[in-house]
């Protein structure tokens, strides 16, 4: 089964660049589904704070602090505090860090990481001084992607390059190579299912539709389900069709039991009853609030 739904498939740059860097904000409790794609990812939080899941693990970022996102990683971004809140992401092909010849940077370094045969931190506060020098470049990538000046693609791939460099004194080689590859696996089984449940969230899905894609049994398959993604799968599958119901809201043409069919509840009520507890309020009042 492809992944088209989940890998994200926006060209980030060119191919003499392939590099973006984009401002995110997160307004009125909106949220980042998973996704993935083969690109790194770096995310320094401008403002406010955001919750970040990537794989299976958790993370909080404030204000000033960053975190790192390895390829093919499945990920998503949530709501943490109120808002505003800002974030710059970085997003760039592997190939940038590369030479154009096979070199000790890539066979040492790159490769190997890559590979998960050497880990990295990723996740950078400013506790250190190593951790500060890794928020000063990222920024400075911000400002020059930003301005553009006459050689900034140098600057914002020397910039990559001391990151990396900041980071390899802190790096381990994996000894835990099976618990790697589980968790790894782990994520992989369960892509599949996310697939499916943002192809077909405008019909009625059964847990036993779901549990067969794996397969598992049911009661394993909602275990499984929610350590990774930290939500049950009716949990999910409601947060992801109230995302997609406040789309259809901003047409004042809908009725709102129609907006309700048109995501995938069967019941208007309970639409209504879901939104208010996922939104603190109800679907009447936010397009009341977005019409404003």
């Amino acid at each position: 089964m492809k992944l088209e739904t989940l890998r994200e498939g926006r060209i980030h740059g060119d191919l003499m660049f392939p590099l973006s860097v984009y401002q995110v904000e997160k307004e009125n409790d909106a949220f980042f589904n998973y996704h993935w794609h083969e690109e790194i990812e770096f995310i320094y939080m401008t403002l406010g704070s955001a919750r970040f899941h990537i794989g299976s693990s958790t993370t909080e970022l404030q204000q000033g602090e960053a975190l790192l996102i390895p390829s093919g990683q499945l990920h998503a971004c949530y709501p943490s505090g109120d808002p505003p809140a800002f974030f710059h992401a970085i997003v760039f092909d592997p190939h940038l860090l590369s030479s154009s010849a096979y070199d000790a940077i890539q066979s040492k370094y790159i490769e190997p990481w890559m590979e998960r045969r050497l880990v990295l931190p990723d996740i950078f506060r400013p506790t250190s001084s190593w951790e500060e020098r890794v928020l000063i470049l990222l920024t400075d990538i911000i400002k020059q992607y930003d301005k553009k000046p006459r050689g900034f693609e140098m600057k914002v791939k020397a910039n990559l390059l001391s990151i990396f460099a900041e980071l390899l004194p802190y790096s381990e080689q994996s000894s835990d190579m099976p618990r790697i590859s589980l968790e790894s696996g782990k994520i992989e089984r369960i892509k599949p299912v996310l697939h499916y449940m943002h192809g077909h969230y405008k019909e009625r899905i059964l847990i036993q539709d779901l549990a067969s894609i794996i397969p598992m049994s049911e009661g394993h398959f909602c275990r499984f389900f929610k350590s990774i993604v930290k939500k049950t799968p009716v949990e999910y599958l409601n947060f992801l069709r109230v995302e997609k119901a406040m789309k259809v809201l901003e047409d004042p043409q809908i009725k709102i039991i129609d907006v309700a069919s048109e995501v995938g509840f069967e019941s208007p009520s309970y639409f209504i009853k879901t939104f208010k507890a996922l939104k603190q309020m109800t679907p009447t009042d936010y397009r009341k609030r977005f019409l404003i």
